[in-house]
């Protein structure tokens, strides 16, 4: 274990051997982590939201047989930094802190894995004077669905959500399979699956949590005010004004995608923008939020 006297950032690995006991032996590497803006949905590190399990109730985390995070307080965001190597970095001024687990050998019970995090978010909040109430809760988990085949008429069972023509192409990229997480109150998620040689993958995601929506506004580059006052977007992201608050919406596509639609068409940034108009146009429905035109088809 890594971590500095009278500081709460840490690095911790730990290892089960069930060498006598008949099962698999395991690692997780447990740390504090400064991430930017929402960072679960946008990052190649954080892959598959839609195959998460994420904590009901008052404290934003997911986790997964290989990995979880748990995002702390917003009032710890000032005070909880990294470790990296020897060094403990502080807190980044517009960073987002969390507790993050990395399993690194075998898998991990996402129930096991979920308890383990809490625990240590709840110690690492009250070292740095932070601990909120919604910490002591017990997580509960919502389950992602099952892998299930992709009706390309209601991509990620959202009604009128399909895939533009400049996001499709034949025999490389074609709707396959999806799996959606949609039983926590505050997140929902869908990975889409392409068919074909390019291996391409999206993930779509929408959260009302309001430090998610917070971390995302921290980051204004690329964001343009919406006609009417209805929120701000840029080709992938976006934040609307709902019925019963702000919602951030996401679309991330996997390298392999990007690459295939760059020398299918050149043009990767209209394939993209057609493509998540489509998604927040449909997905506005989960929240009751207004109709917008987010691009130009």
């Amino acid at each position: 274990m890594q971590s500095s006297p009278g500081k709460p950032e840490f690095t911790c690995v730990i290892e089960r051997t069930s060498r006598f006991l008949g099962g698999t032996d395991q690692q997780v590497t447990l740390k504090t982590a400064n991430e930017q803006g929402p960072f679960p949905y946008t990052t190649h590190v954080w892959k598959n939201p839609g195959a998460r399990s994420y904590f009901k109730g008052g404290t934003n985390g997911a986790v997964t047989p290989t990995g979880g995070y748990v995002v702390l307080p917003k009032s710890c965001w000032s005070k909880v930094g990294d470790v990296q190597g020897a060094l403990v970095v502080p807190p980044d001024d517009d960073g987002v802190s969390a507790v993050e687990a990395t399993v690194t050998k075998g898998r991990a019970d996402p129930e096991g894995l979920a308890h383990l995090l809490a625990r240590v978010a709840r110690k690492v909040a009250a070292d740095a004077g932070c601990a909120t109430p919604a910490l002591e809760e017990s997580p509960e988990l919502a389950a992602p669905d099952g892998v299930r085949t992709t009706d390309i008429g209601k991509v990620c069972g959202l009604p009128g959500f399909s895939l533009p023509d400049d996001a499709v192409i034949t025999g490389v990229a074609e709707p396959d399979r999806e799996q959606i997480s949609k039983g926590a109150e505050d997140v929902w998620a869908c990975d889409l699956i392409l068919d074909g040689s390019a291996g391409a993958a999206v993930s779509f995601a929408a959260t009302s949590d309001r430090d998610m929506v917070d971390a995302a506004l921290q980051d204004t580059y690329g964001l343009r005010e919406l006609p009417g006052g209805h929120g701000v977007a840029s080709f992938d992201r976006a934040v609307l004004h709902c019925a019963e608050g702000d919602v951030y919406f996401a679309a991330h596509w996997n390298s392999e995608y990007t690459g295939a639609l760059s020398d299918e068409q050149g043009e990767v940034p209209k394939a993209k923008r057609n493509t998540f108009n489509s998604f927040v146009t449909s997905a506005a429905d989960l929240y009751s939020c207004p109709d917008v035109t987010l691009a130009e088809s």
